[in-house]
């Protein structure tokens, strides 16, 4: 009888043990996890967030090809606002949409899609594992819900804009509902901060 109290013990302290050091090596992984050296990829080449900052401003709006009215809405006020900007303040920043549905657009998809809204859009993917730390990092929560429709799901995600000053410190992120009023005043206050222009 003891001895199956004592086996039954030994198995509870060695899973315990087993999910002790499973939980500790994903959050040394999270610990470890760098965004600024991430390859972010995208129809012409492969950037780093480092790459994308270097003497600019950063700003990162997530979302997906299928957005019904977000991501589409967001995209439309910056375009508005960065077709105001002198080509000296534009040169500054650097826009990237990040894509949370890898597993439905493609990087060309993605391209052809940011395109639209302004040149200086760049759309970038991530495989989902990445996707997931990268979001976690910033912040940024996204989840695959499913439709009764052809889509088969939709992506629910944060809107919030992150901001990334030239110095690599994460700023004070722009809400996704901001208006376009809203939106050019942070950026110019943002040039005006970092630059002399």
């Amino acid at each position: 009888m003891k001895t199956n109290e004592h086996i039954k013990t030994f198995l509870g302290a060695l899973i315990l043990a087993v999910i002790i050091l499973y939980s500790y090596g994903q959050m040394k992984k999270e610990r470890e996890f760098n965004p600024m050296t991430l390859k972010l990829l995208s129809s012409k080449k492969n950037y780093t967030l480092n790459d994308l900052k270097e003497n600019k401003i950063v700003l990162l709006e997530f979302g997906f090809l299928s957005c019904p009215d977000v991501c589409p809405t967001t995209l439309n006020k910056f375009s508005s606002v960065f077709k105001e900007l002198t080509p000296g303040q534009l040169e500054k920043i650097t826009y990237v949409f990040v894509d949370l549905d890898p597993e439905r657009d493609t990087l060309i998809k993605i391209k052809e899609y940011t395109s639209y809204f302004h040149p200086n859009i760049l759309g970038v993917s991530l495989p989902l594992k990445e996707l997931e730390l990268f979001t976690k990092y910033f912040g940024i929560a996204f989840l695959k819900v499913p439709l009764k429709s052809a889509l088969g799901y939709t992506i629910d995600h944060s809107t919030d804009i992150v901001i990334i000053a030239p110095s690599g410190e994460i700023l004070e992120p722009l809400r996704g509902d901001a208006s376009k009023i809203e939106i050019s005043s942070r950026i110019k206050s943002l040039l005006s901060n970092n630059f002399k222009i």
